[in-house]
């Protein structure tokens, strides 16, 4: 059953790389020019209504199932903070990869020969970045990614894999090779803290804010809004001198990965804090005995204790293998958006 289940995810999943990537030709060949339609046909039908109508007829049989299964639990208040701290803490770690990877892509020859346009800023430009560019890959891309291949296919039985797999099809999606590296890395942080959470709601936060971060500090630049300025201010200041730039960006990366390590594990902590509030208040619901309620919250604080010892390590578990058909349809989806992607890296097309 759990072998039928990643088949007929990996099938989706599939169908949705196939259009993405015609999409993609078709921009290329110049035949959907139109930016603001490409964008809404691959994240709002691409990305979201074809898997979700796909995996609910059959998969999961009914849409209330289907957002149980990728991931659309509620969380705490706190859990919204630490995932808007930890998606500020993502934008500068993903700057860092991204950056290094450029660089090294830069020196095996790539170069970027898609054409720039220049266009006149104005608000409702602004808004329809911050919609296509922050608000619909934040919830598409992760409903596809962290919703359905790692969520839903986590319950398949093996949490690692999907949790790789997922991370680099997530890279693979964005279809060039100035993106895939740090796409692929983001996309395996973003899904930790998912299961972590045991929801999808943070990781489509830090999806937000990371592309809000990159929108805002990019426009903010010209505008001269607070913070966006700064921080181009500080790059240019750490880029002056070779030795300033190797030591603090050094320092600023590994204080960025423990507070990263330390953020996921508080998360952990106080997804297991709701999960016992909300055993308790189901205690005054089923109007049980002094005794039963007190065993129950014994039950509850042992919870509580097991959580303040979990490693990060201890998070993701093995589990079965999946069938040779899954693999076909997976492998195939890896092959579609490798050829794509090293083509930007011999075309230089972005």
């Amino acid at each position: 059953m759990k072998n039928k289940t990643f088949f007929k995810i990996n099938i989706i999943y599939f169908v949705a790389m196939i259009l993405i990537a015609i999409v993609f030709i078709l921009g290329y060949l110049g035949l959907l020019q139109n930016e603001y339609i490409s964008s809404f046909l691959i994240q709002i039908m691409v990305m979201f209504a074809i898997p979700l109508l796909m995996y609910t007829i059959f998969v999961s049989k009914n849409f209330k199932q289907t957002f149980k299964d990728t991931g659309f639990k509620k969380i705490s208040a706190r859990m919204i903070g630490i995932a808007f701290i930890l998606g500020i803490v993502l934008y500068f770690i993903n700057n860092f990869v991204a950056q290094f990877f450029s660089s090294i892509i830069s020196l095996l020859g790539y170069e970027n020969i898609s054409q720039t346009t220049t266009v006149t800023f104005s608000y409702e430009l602004l808004f329809r970045e911050f919609l296509l560019s922050c608000i619909l890959p934040g919830f598409c891309e992760e409903f596809l990614h962290r919703g359905i291949i790692l969520n839903a296919g986590k319950k398949c039985g093996n949490t690692r894999y999907v949790l790789i797999i997922s991370s680099i099809l997530f890279g693979l999606m964005h279809l060039n090779i100035n993106q895939f590296f740090y796409a692929t890395i983001l996309g395996f942080l973003m899904g930790y803290v998912s299961i972590v959470s045991n929801s999808i709601f943070p990781s489509m936060i830090i999806h937000f804010m990371n592309n809000f971060l990159n929108t805002y500090i990019y426009y903010g630049y010209y505008l001269n809004w607070p913070f966006a300025t700064f921080i181009n201010d500080l790059q240019a200041l750490i880029m002056s001198n070779i030795i300033i730039f190797i030591v603090v960006n050094t320092i600023l990366f590994c204080l960025l990965v423990m507070l990263y390590i330390y953020l996921t594990r508080v998360l952990a902590k106080e997804r297991v804090r709701y999960d016992v509030k909300k055993i308790i208040s189901c205690l005054q619901i089923n109007n049980l005995s002094i005794e039963e309620a007190q065993s129950k919250i014994n039950q509850a604080n042992e919870i509580l204790q097991k959580s303040a010892s979990l490693k990060f390590k201890n998070t993701i578990s093995g589990g079965t293998k999946f069938s040779f058909l899954s693999q076909v349809f997976l492998i195939s989806s890896i092959i579609l958006g490798s050829l794509i992607t090293i083509s930007t890296f011999i075309w230089g097309i972005i």
